[in-house]
């Protein structure tokens, strides 16, 4: 099993304006997943998000929809895939955001004062549904970049999930009933192949030990061969009586009249 999910810390960096407050360019940031060959399992898909923490400011309810794009790259800087998806705040229409805001307001009122709860959201940004890793070119580092320059964020984390499917799915959502059916069913193999060996074996084995650890048996088939025999003497007995010993007296006496 691999490991279920991989998350590293998300550094965003821009340009900054000279004259005016604000960015002047995308906020990127190039996340190093490892320094190794490889990170990922090949050929086990993961689900790749972006997790955003932005405030409900009023710069960002009036941002709309924007992009988040990524790139993935492998050792020495080589191109293996990209994506880019769209995203936005909820309910960040101005006609729904003010009733949401004030009802958020009110009811979290003890918690926004507390510092229990903030005025933010989390939003979640798919970037790769179902990607699978090359053993051959892994890959090694990642680029991410906010297509807007006015999306405030708190803090971004790169979320790399792996998508299990078969016996793999069964063994991470049910541990301990497929360890119950896993361990059940090699016992009953691992028995089954025992008793069909020993069963072979004392077919072969010499006859010192074969009474030694089947005596038992052994006897049973003497005496069954011993009963053989007494049958096959009756039966022949049976089949020649001529040779009965009355008969041979009355032959030896009919030879010595006519000698005399």
């Amino acid at each position: 099993m691999p490991n279920v999910t991989h998350i590293r810390p998300v550094h965003l960096q821009f340009k900054p304006c000279e004259e005016q407050m604000g960015m002047c360019s995308f906020p990127s940031a190039h996340v190093q997943l490892t320094r190794q060959s490889n990170l990922l399992m090949s050929g086990q898909p993961y689900r790749i998000k972006l997790i955003l923490d932005m405030p409900e400011t009023q710069v960002n309810k009036d941002l709309g929809m924007f992009m988040v794009c990524a790139q993935m790259r492998g050792k020495g800087g080589v191109f293996i895939s990209s994506s880019c998806r769209s995203s936005m705040l909820r309910h960040s229409f101005p006609a729904r955001s003010r009733l949401h805001q004030l009802i958020r307001t009110t009811v979290f009122a003890p918690l926004l004062l507390g510092g229990l709860d903030e005025e933010k959201q989390q939003v979640q940004v798919e970037l790769f549904s179902d990607f699978v890793d090359d053993p051959e070119l892994p890959v090694t580092d990642v680029y991410v970049e906010l297509q807007s320059r006015f999306a405030q964020t708190y803090a971004c984390e790169l979320h790399i999930q792996a998508h299990f499917t078969g016996l793999r799915y069964l063994m991470y959502y049910w541990p301990r009933t497929s360890a119950v059916v896993g361990i059940s069913s090699n016992l009953f193999f691992v028995s089954l192949i025992f008793v069909l060996s020993w069963y072979h074996l004392q077919d072969g084995l010499p006859e010192f030990l074969k009474s030694t650890f089947g005596g038992a048996e052994v006897k049973l088939e003497d005496e069954k061969k011993l009963l053989g025999k007494v049958k096959l003497e009756r039966e022949t007995k049976e089949s020649f009586p001529f040779f009965e010993d009355e008969t041979l007296l009355e032959e030896f006496q009919r030879l010595e009249q006519k000698k005399s």
